[in-house]
C-alpha cells in the first residue's frame, strides 16, 4: 500500500516551496528509494482521470482541426491540459527570481 500524499494536505507555502516533499528527499539521502517509499498519486493525477481528460480534449482538437482544415496538434492538447499549471509555476518562479534573486 502506498503512503498518503502529503501534497493533499499541504498549505499554500508548502506547495509553492515544495517543502511537502522534503521527507521523501531525506529518506532518499539515507537509503535507495523503493516503490513502497513513494506517495500515492493525488486523485487529480491518476492516469484514469488524466486519460479521460486527454481523450476529451483530443476529440475536441480533432473536431476543430477538421472544421478549420488543418492537422490536429498534440502540442495544442498538452498545452490545454497542463498549460495553466505550467503558467502558474512559471509566474511563481519569475516572481521568486525577481523579488528574491
Amino acid at each position: 500500500k502506498q503512503l498518503p500524499n502529503p501534497r493533499a494536505k499541504a498549505n499554500i507555502f508548502e506547495i509553492l516551496t515544495f517543502s511537502w516533499i522534503l521527507n521523501l528527499f531525506k529518506t532518499g539521502q539515507k537509503i535507495d528509494l523503493e516503490t513502497n517509499d513513494l506517495y500515492a498519486p493525488l486523485d487529480d493525477d491518476k492516469s484514469s482521470l488524466l486519460g479521460f481528460k486527454f481523450e476529451k480534449i483530443w476529440e475536441n482538437e480533432v473536431t476543430n482541426a477538421k472544421r478549420t482544415n488543418r492537422e490536429p496538434s498534440l502540442s495544442r492538447v498538452i498545452i490545454r491540459m497542463f498549460g495553466g499549471h505550467i503558467l502558474f509555476y512559471g509566474l511563481v518562479q519569475m516572481f521568486t527570481e525577481t523579488i528574491l534573486g
